[in-house]
This record gives structure tokens, sequence and C-alpha cells, in this order.
């Protein structure tokens, strides 16, 4: 399991310096914005697959290794409904963490998690957690409020500037099979919220408003 894009949206968030990013509440990580990036970074560092993985919505991790891999349809709706093989989790996060300490000269660990802001899109709490490594090179973190009240990231929000164009790819392939049902069902409760939480936040710009705005168009209609 490859995770490029996923590098290349955490590459642009290099630290000069070695500071850490472990300041969270280690008894409570996911009790704020922050401590939910902060655990999911040390957690892939560390090799704890289910801890990596349980930091993010399931149905985002299925999308974005689809995304990322050679991955049916058919697979894809399983993995919808029935979760990614614990195999592919782990060879997707060690190549994730691997990968991206090859490219820094440094484990992901590392990267410095800023103050979150956070706000409301359709009816509910994200909040958008940066990550800064100087001039020129800051990044965000698009986490999501669970109604435990604790906080997981949202990849497909988080990646949004990269992976819209593909997601929207992978939307207009689907046809009337029951598998593509099954992710055209993702996209309503998974994608969507997400996509518009990005918009919400701001960090991507014009054209990534563009291909997100067409997107869910694209959902509403499969939906009417």
């Amino acid at each position: 399991m490859h995770a490029r894009l996923l590098l290349v949206f955490l590459a642009v968030a290099l630290i000069a310096t070695a500071c850490g990013s472990g300041d969270a509440d280690e008894d409570t990580p996911h009790s704020t914005p922050e401590g939910a990036v902060v655990s999911w970074f040390d957690a892939v560092d560390a090799g704890e697959v289910l801890a990596a993985s349980e930091a993010i919505h399931p149905e985002s991790l299925a999308l974005i290794l689809a995304i990322e891999n050679d991955i049916t349809v058919e697979e894809l709706a399983d993995y919808l409904s029935h979760g990614v093989p614990l195999a592919m989790q782990s060879t997707y996060w060690t190549s994730f963490s691997q990968g991206f300490t090859d490219f820094a000269n440094k484990p992901l660990s590392t990267l410095t998690v800023g103050q979150a802001e956070v706000f409301e899109s359709d009816g509910e709490e994200f909040a958008s957690v940066p990550i800064s490594g100087g001039p020129g090179s800051d990044s965000v973190v698009i986490v999501r409020k669970r109604a435990d009240s604790t906080w997981e990231v949202d990849m497909v929000a988080s990646l949004g500037d990269g992976f819209s164009t593909l997601l929207l790819d992978l939307f207009e392939e689907l046809d009337a099979t029951e598998a593509s049902v099954r992710i055209r069902l993702a996209y309503s409760e998974v994608v969507a919220p997400s996509m518009r939480a990005a918009m919400t936040d701001g960090s991507f710009g014009d054209n990534f408003a563009v291909t997100a705005l067409t997107l869910l168009a694209r959902i509403d209609e499969q939906g009417a």
C-alpha cells in the first residue's frame, strides 16, 4: 500500500528545528483537536496500527486507500461496509511513516502542531489544526467532533486540495451495481460533509472550491 499523496500533503509542513508535537494530554489524546492530530502522528510512527486508524473515520480511510492504490469498486464497497483489512492498514501506515521519514529526514511525530480554530459546517463541529514549518510551508489538518465529544482526523477534508479531483473522478466512474450504490452512500454521508467543511475552512483556495462544488453537485444529482 502506497501513501504517495498523503506524503505530499504533509511534506509541506516540515519543521526546521527539533520542536516536538507531543504536548497534548496523554490521558485523553482525542479530547482536543490538537490532541487528535498529535496522537495520530505518534501512532503512525510507533507502528500502532489500530490507534492510527481509529484516529480517523473508518470510511474515510477506505476511500483514501482506494484513491492511493489499485482497489476495485467491489473491494472498496466491502471495505466501506466491513472495514479495511488489518494487514492492509498496517502496510499502508508503515509505508506512510517510512516514506515521510525518508523524505523529511525526520519522523512524522516531530511535526509542530499549532492551536486549533473550531468552526461549524452543516451543523457539525470541525476544527482546523495548523501545521507550520515556517514561511511558505503552512498546512492544516481538519478534524471533526464525534458524537462522544472526542475528535477524529477528517482525512477527506484535510486532503481536499489534493484529492478532490480524484474523488470526483472515482465518483463519475461508478455504475449501477450494488457496489457502486454502497460507494455513493459513502460519498453522501462522508465525502460531502468533508468537502463542505474544507470549503468553510477556506484553506485550499478557489481551484479546490470549484472542484468541490462540482463533486457536491454530482452527489446531490445522484441522491435526487
